[in-house]
């Protein structure tokens, strides 16, 4: 099968090329022995009625016709690259969101199972109170995390529980009010800082 195809093809092309001589030879018979030698134009050698037919066209009329036509096609081209781009930054957003939505989540879970792993030993300990140079060493942890995630709402609240057990009201409303800034929607840290400003007002 290999070689049959070939062969075909070649076929093909030879009766090609004898239809293709066979309808010239009436017009090289009558040309002259002088003009039989070949021009320095090629085409105008093997195709003169293609050359005759192309040269009658009267370029000059179509020239506007044709302007407008390719200015609408270039028209055309940019609408469709514009929507190409459109849909690609709606994609990129897309993305974005869903990557943003899943970092979110996993922090969430890691501080949820930080928190029950540090739950646990409370309780086998029953009275164990945290000493202070462990919620320093939160507090910095903590801050080293919100720098390197500066958008994480769910550290600027831990802090601001942090900063309560420390007795730093001040600290903790800033560390809400942050965290609100990037989700005013959060519900349980709005009532977090709800709780603090009536506080802040009672000691006041």
């Amino acid at each position: 099968m290999f070689i049959t195809i070939p062969l075909i093809l070649i076929g093909l092309s030879l009766v090609g090329m004898a239809v293709i001589i066979q309808r010239k030879m009436p017009y090289l018979r009558k040309l002259s022995p002088e003009a039989h030698e070949v021009s320095d134009n090629i085409l105008e050698d093997f195709f003169p009625e293609l050359i005759i037919w192309f040269s009658q066209i009267p370029w000059h009329q179509y020239r506007q016709v044709s302007l407008q036509e390719l200015e609408k096609g270039l028209r055309r081209l940019r609408l469709v690259f514009l929507k190409i781009d459109h849909a690609s930054a709606r994609l990129i957003q897309k993305v974005r969101h869903i990557n943003h939505a899943a970092h979110i989540e996993h922090a969430v879970s890691v501080q949820s199972e930080t928190s029950i792993e540090a739950i646990e030993p409370e309780k086998t300990a029953m009275v164990a109170e945290p000493e202070p140079e462990d919620l320093k060493g939160q507090e910095q942890q903590l801050i080293i995390e919100i720098a390197q995630n500066p958008k994480n709402v769910v550290l600027y609240e831990t802090l601001g529980d942090l900063y309560l057990k420390m007795g730093n009201i001040q600290d903790a409303k800033e560390a809400y009010e942050a965290g609100l800034g990037f989700n005013p929607d959060n519900q349980n840290l709005a009532r977090k800082y709800s709780k603090l400003l009536k506080k802040d007002e009672v000691i006041v």
